[in-house]
């Protein structure tokens, strides 16, 4: 756990819990000062240098401020609370990419040793909690890994890419979409290798070419470009 995350979590058992937001109010979540932050902006995602492969990405917020406190709060310092905030956002990404249409949701795999250091999976989390705001979406876990990776954290974009090039594969066929619009979720989109990785790997299995959406993305230096929610007659 990085240094920061165990001084709030130190500062929580001894102060009781406190804003997630990352403000040092009390809060079993988050504040109401920061709350307001975390109401959704969806926008589209433009990654510098983005990878061959990416799909149309639609993040509900910037990685920034308290959505960035809440998210990494959330994944290392075991804030299960936060979940709720967050998988608000996301559920408002997958809208604004395919409107009111049925989904089929499809969560980038999360690497097992990462798991079993949090204790739990934080996207799969944040997924549950998205979904269930959204009438007539199923997730199903279609991806898995074919080798080791490494963090990715760290990594330059060149060596973001070439760590996940050919380390993701469908490891079922056996769920149709059906019609339903079929979105690649994850919670942040960085370089976008991650998301372009699954999305080719549902490609080359013979499935239909998907749309992401994600929590959060650094916020780009120009602005991120508003996302019109979709409707399912577009």
């Amino acid at each position: 756990m990085a240094p920061h995350l165990l001084r709030r979590a130190v500062r929580d058992l001894v102060l009781g819990e406190v804003c997630g937001g990352g403000c040092g109010r009390p809060a079993a979540e988050v504040c109401p000062s920061c709350a307001h932050l975390f109401v959704a902006r969806p926008h589209a995602v433009h990654p510098l240098g983005a990878p061959a492969g990416l799909p149309p990405t639609t993040a509900a917020a910037a990685y920034s401020g308290p959505v960035r406190s809440a998210l990494l709060a959330y994944k290392e310092a075991g804030r299960r609370g936060l979940v709720s905030p967050l998988g608000g956002l996301l559920a408002a990404a997958i809208a604004a990419a395919v409107g009111d249409a049925d989904a089929l949701v499809v969560p980038v795999p999360s690497r097992r040793s990462t798991t079993r250091a949090r204790g739990h999976d934080a996207l799969l989390g944040i997924v549950a909690e998205a979904v269930d705001r959204r009438p007539g979406t199923e997730v199903r876990r279609l991806l898995g890994y074919t080798r080791r990776v490494v963090d990715q954290r760290g990594l330059g974009l060149a060596a973001r890419r070439e760590n996940l090039v050919g380390a993701l594969r469908v490891v079922t066929t056996s769920v149709e979409p059906g019609g339903r619009a079929v979105v690649l979720v994850d919670d942040v989109c960085s370089s976008g290798a991650t998301l372009a990785a699954a999305a080719m790997a549902m490609r080359a299995a013979g499935m239909a070419s998907p749309v992401a959406a994600v929590v959060a993305a650094p916020p780009r230096r120009t602005g991120p470009t508003a996302v019109t929610p979709r409707s399912s007659q577009d």
